[in-house]
């Protein structure tokens, strides 16, 4: 596995399991951590080129920033907004680390 390809999962990974953790209560700001992933993933590509190995993280990090994004122009300015059900966040926190997981025994495989 490459370096840029690990940073990808290791930095999605920790975003998706924050959020399984924390069941979706967190500050407004924080909505926008996901894009935080489009860095590593942007030097991945312009440097190691796009891998079909890959397409599970690039999925996540897709999911993830779309609907941090989303949250983020949803939610209001001030307060923690309307409470979101802890269960649905740990699903989709597990979901998305397998899919993570499968990404990168591909890479390490290959």
């Amino acid at each position: 596995m490459r370096l840029f390809e690990a940073l990808v999962i290791v930095v999605a990974g920790q975003i998706v399991l924050a959020g399984a953790v924390m069941g979706g209560h967190w500050p407004r700001w924080t909505n926008l951590l996901p894009l935080a992933c489009l860095a590593p993933l942007a030097a991945h590509l312009a440097i190691g080129g796009y891998r079909w190995q890959m397409i599970p993280a690039y999925l996540v990090i897709a999911a993830l920033c779309m609907s941090g994004v989303y949250r983020y122009a949803r939610s209001p300015r001030h307060g923690h907004g309307a409470r979101e059900r802890r269960g649905l966040w740990l699903l989709l926190g597990i979901a998305g680390f397998l899919m993570l997981l499968a990404s990168a025994a591909a890479g390490i495989v290959t």
